[in-house]
Formats: C-alpha cells, sequence, structure tokens
C-alpha cells in the first residue's frame, strides 16, 4: 500500500476540464495563421445577420465536441444542486465558445458566428444534463468507493488519470504512432507495383524500439498510478489491451478498407511483442526503479524517431480516411501535439510523485481521510 501526504478533495474534474478546453482551442486556432483585424463597419460576429452557412454535420460535430466539457465541468462542484451543475456546464461551454468565435474572428482562415456558438452552448448543456444525472446514479457512488482503493489518492492521482485520459483520447488517431501503430502506404499510392520493397532493417528496428519503449512506459506509468502493487502488472496490462483495442476500432472506422489492410507494420508487431514481455518483470522491481525504468522508456520513445526522421515526420495520406479532411487535419494536429507532450509531461509526473516525502512507504491507508471525489 502506497501512502501520499496529498489526500484531499479531488480535482479531477477541473483537470479535464483544463486539458479538454486546451485541446479545443488548439483544434479551433490551428494552423495559427497569420492574425488580421475585421474590416471597418464590419459588425461583430455575434450580431452578424449574415453568418455563413454551415452543414448539418458540421452542427452534428459542433455539438457533439462540447459534451465532454459540459459532462467535466457539471462534476467540479460537489455542493452543486442538479440545476447548479447544468449552469456550471453552460456557463464553462458559453465563455470557452465565445473566446474561440472571437478569436476566429481575427483569422482569415476561419469564420465566427451564431450558429457555431449556440451549437457549441447547447453541446455543453447537454454534457451538464449528463453529469447532473451521473451524480445521482449508483454509478457514482460506486466509483467514489472503488477509486480510493486502487488508484493514488489527492492530487498525484487526480492529474496522473488526467494524464491517462489524455494519452488514450490520441489512440483514437491510428495514423500517429504514439503506440507506434503505423500503417504502410506504398501499396496503396502505387509506388510499389509488382514487388513489394525488402524491409530495412534498421529502420524497422528503430519503429520497434520506438513503440516498445512507449508500450512500456505507459504501462508503467499506469502501475505507477495504482496504489496496490498486487495490481500493478495486471492493470498494466489490462490498459495495454484496452489501448490496442482502441486504436485498433478507430483504423477500422477512420480508414478506408484498403488502408486498414497494411495498417500494421512488423516493426510494430515487434514492438508490441517485446514491450509486452518487458512489462511483468518491470512492475517487480522496487518502485523507485520502477519510475526511473518509466521515465527512461517515456523519453526513450520520443527520443528514438530522431534517429529516423522519415518515421517521425511521416504522415498518412487524407485520402486513406473515411472523414472530412477538414476535422481530420484539426484532429489530427492535435494528437501529434500530445504525441510530444504526454511523455514530458508524464516524466514530470513521475518526477513529482519520486520527490513525494511518503513515496514508496507502506503506512496507514490514507483513504480513510480521504474527501469524497466528485466522480
Amino acid at each position: 500500500m502506497i501512502a501520499l501526504d496529498d489526500a484531499g478533495p479531488s480535482r479531477l474534474p477541473h483537470a479535464l476540464v483544463a486539458l479538454y478546453a486546451a485541446a479545443i482551442a488548439y483544434a479551433s486556432l490551428q494552423p495559427f495563421g497569420d492574425w488580421m483585424s475585421p474590416l471597418p463597419d464590419t459588425p461583430f460576429w455575434l450580431l452578424d445577420p449574415d453568418a455563413p452557412k454551415t452543414t448539418r454535420f458540421d452542427v452534428l460535430v459542433n455539438f457533439l465536441i462540447y459534451v465532454p466539457l459540459g459532462v467535466f465541468a457539471s462534476l467540479m462542484s460537489r455542493r452543486a444542486t442538479a440545476m447548479g451543475s447544468m449552469l456550471i456546464a453552460l456557463l464553462t461551454g458559453a465563455v470557452v465558445s465565445f473566446v474561440m468565435e472571437t478569436l476566429q474572428w481575427y483569422m482569415p482562415p476561419r469564420y465566427a458566428n451564431i450558429i457555431d456558438f449556440a451549437t457549441n452552448t447547447l453541446g455543453a448543456l447537454a454534457g451538464g444534463l449528463l453529469g447532473a444525472a451521473y451524480t445521482r446514479s449508483p454509478l457514482r457512488t460506486a466509483l467514489r468507493e472503488v477509486r480510493p482503493r486502487f488508484v493514488l489518492p489527492g492530487t498525484m492521482g487526480d492529474t496522473g488519470l488526467a494524464l491517462l485520459a489524455m494519452w488514450l483520447v490520441a489512440q483514437l488517431n491510428p495514423a500517429i504512432p504514439p503506440f507506434a501503430l503505423t500503417f504502410d502506404p506504398e501499396p496503396l499510392l502505387g509506388i510499389v507495383t509488382q514487388e513489394r520493397r525488402v524491409h530495412d532493417l534498421a529502420a524497422t528496428l528503430i519503429e520497434a524500439a520506438q513503440c516498445a519503449f512507449q508500450l512500456l512506459g505507459v504501462a508503467m506509468f499506469v502501475a505507477l498510478l495504482v496504489r496496490e502493487r498486487a495490481f500493478a502488472s495486471g492493470a498494466a496490462l489490462l490498459l495495454v489491451g484496452f489501448a490496442l483495442l482502441l486504436k485498433g476500432g478507430a483504423a477500422l472506422l477512420l480508414l478506408k478498407p484498403a488502408a486498414f489492410v497494411s495498417w500494421l507494420s512488423p516493426g510494430v508487431l515487434l514492438g508490441v511483442a517485446v514491450g509486452t514481455l518487458l512489462v511483468f518483470p518491470a512492475t517487480m522491481l522496487p518502485r523507485p526503479a520502477q519510475i526511473a525504468v518509466c521515465a527512461t522508456a517515456l523519453l526513450s520513445s520520443l527520443l528514438i524517431p530522431l534517429l529516423a526522421p522519415d518515421l517521425m515526420f511521416a504522415s498518412a495520406p487524407l485520402t486513406l480516411f473515411n472523414w472530412r479532411y477538414g476535422h481530420l487535419l484539426n484532429f489530427n494536429g492535435l494528437t501529434r501535439i500530445v504525441l510530444v507532450a504526454w511523455p514530458l509531461a508524464a516524466s514530470a509526473w513521475l518526477f513529482v510523485l519520486a520527490g513525494k516525502p511518503a513515496w514508496g512507504r507502506a503506512d496507514a491507508d490514507p483513504a480513510a481521510k480521504h474527501e469524497p471525489d466528485p466522480l
């Protein structure tokens, strides 16, 4: 049992709101081109009667994107009533959407209109409704009882769970190598017609090493997030399996059938096998050694692609996806930022965890004094 000294009210919903709002900001404002003031006498976007037309697909996407934000915002206050939780979600969604639309008003490639603002706000309100229903459901009661027993308490546990959620969301993009799950588009693009070129051994080994290091690093991150060492290896392997299923399902849905056939490469398969074999012995190490292994593996997964820049900067052609290119570009750019930032953020979390005074000491269970989580 691991005891930490920062048990207290959970701030996980606050962290999720901040991370999700940052993701919305990136998707709304990238590629961060030149800013330009509106022409003189141009009415403010909220009062513009000639707002650009929008499609039903865009309306649906704008609505759905803000639903999770509303859910997270509705869970921030432990004492709010159902109506109060919905109001918090509504105001959070309205403020974030208003800021994003106003900034887009100064970006010529983008446009701001009241329809997007309204659908975003309604999406956040719908999320608030779901969050209010969740807070009064038996599921919330069960999670409040289970979480303190299995996950680190306090701020460290909240931050770890938020980072883990961010990494899992990135796995919905099958075209990036956070898990080193990539595909070879050469036969689809007509570069090779009759004979497939022989895989370059060095490139295969680099790809396998990146995949193995990141699989090991993420698995050890989960093992350190779990309080009971008896559950560490099981939780780590469970996450690896879930992430593989999640990314495989995303590839099946987002990629065209011909692209899905060549999705996995030999380097990826080798890396998954090696990384999985290393997880169990790594979880048997002392906790401080686990931190060192986890940080080394995560940072190595970030640095190894520098040995092969063509792997690091390779991107899948948009024609291989069953998705609208505009939204796909936003999502692809966001997940690529996560690909680079997540190992650094996770390593920082590990260093803070290692510096805790009570780290690794089996004391009395602090769960008894841990205030109920809003989740």
